[in-house]
């Protein structure tokens, strides 16, 4: 099974987890390519821990360590920079797909991680000046590459901090298609956990915003609270096609983990392949796209071949019609070459526009 993206709400659940690496010092980091990050860190009580980070995907403590191949010029610069750090503070940027790193060495620095789109791992100084990102990207209200400031994507609704009145307000306001629809794009939660707080509110996930009530919403706003008690304490619940940091309503899963973590890394839903994998792979490709090449090369030189036999064989009259075409250019212009050419049986065609003739063998 593979994981797409995670979702707000089993990022807050990650995070939660990850608390016990604060004020643990990273001791080594691993990068051979855009697809993962890993760093070594040193837990107080815990021994070493590895953190996988994929940047729009997931982030999350691992027990796999991939062979590993000439570190990345990214992964260097971060060397330089936060190996031998400590981990001060692990924060979800609000309810947003954003993972904050405040780490302290001579200096302090933070490292961001954004679990967005096509994600980024961007590394700043105290005042949020980038230092190195994994990719330079421009946004229309934002810039992310060296000596720029970071700046956070605009805010989204923060459902850890929503009011009953703004939950109304945003329901009632909504135009979406349904409560369901509303709840995953203007709240952020994503189709699954939509609906599970549907589900805990009783409410039925097709109506329409504008025709829920007081008490629906009342219901509602209770359900959003259950879940943050919720991931306050996560485990991994497995089913057949997810993984969530807590049970859902009415479903039974396949098997419990006693965390999220392990959850997601025992079953590795992120398609990984080691970088030996990778090359061979590339090599592979390489060396089939050179085979395929190398017969149409060939069905062309046995084509070219066989035009080149028929026309030394039809050598006497080509050369009597092109003869006929030279002279009639000294005299005419093209329309009239034209029509003194179709008096001839073997020209097919004669294109005026590219000044061709097509003669038939």
């Amino acid at each position: 099974m593979q994981k797409k993206s995670i979702a707000s709400i089993e990022l807050a659940a990650l995070v939660h987890e990850l608390q016990f690496i604060v004020n643990g010092r990273i001791s080594q980091i691993y990068h051979q390519s855009n697809k993962e990050l890993l760093l070594q860190l040193h837990a107080s009580g815990k021994g070493k821990q590895l953190l996988k980070i994929i940047p729009g995907k997931l982030i999350s403590l691992t027990t796999k360590k991939e062979t590993q191949l000439r570190p990345t010029g990214f992964c260097m610069q971060l060397r330089k920079y936060i190996n031998n750090a400590f981990v001060r503070k692990i924060e979800q940027k609000d309810s947003e797909r954003i993972v904050v790193f405040e780490l302290e060495k001579e200096k302090k620095y933070y490292l961001i991680i954004e679990l967005f789109s096509k994600g980024n791992i961007i590394l700043t100084d105290d005042k949020y000046i980038i230092i190195t990102s994994i990719d330079r990207q421009i946004w229309k209200d934002r810039v992310v590459k060296p000596h720029e400031k970071y700046i956070f994507p605009a805010k989204g609704v923060n459902w850890k901090t929503i009011t009953e009145k703004e939950l109304s307000g945003i329901i009632t306001k909504s135009d979406k298609k349904n409560i369901a629809t509303t709840l995953a794009t203007e709240l952020g939660f994503g189709g699954l956990y939509a609906e599970e707080v549907c589900t805990l509110s009783n409410v039925d996930k097709n109506i329409l915003p504008n025709e829920i009530g007081k008490e629906h919403i009342k219901q509602i706003y209770m359900s959003i609270n259950k879940i943050l008690k919720k991931i306050e304490k996560p485990q991994g619940h497995i089913y057949d096609e997810q993984i969530t940091p807590f049970l859902l309503e009415g479903k039974e899963p396949k098997k419990v983990m006693k965390t999220y973590n392990e959850a997601i890394d025992t079953l590795n839903p992120f398609l990984t392949i080691s970088p030996y994998e990778q090359k061979i792979g590339a090599v592979t490709r390489m060396v089939r796209n050179q085979e395929e090449a190398i017969v149409n090369l060939t069905e062309k030189i046995a084509l070219n071949k066989q035009k080149g036999e028929l026309i030394y064989e039809k050598y006497t009259p080509l050369q009597k019609l092109l003869d006929i075409v030279k002279e009639l250019r000294k005299v005419k212009d093209w329309k009239d070459v034209e029509k003194e050419l179709k008096k001839e049986k073997k020209i097919a065609k004669v294109d005026l526009k590219n000044k061709k003739v097509l003669i038939e063998l």
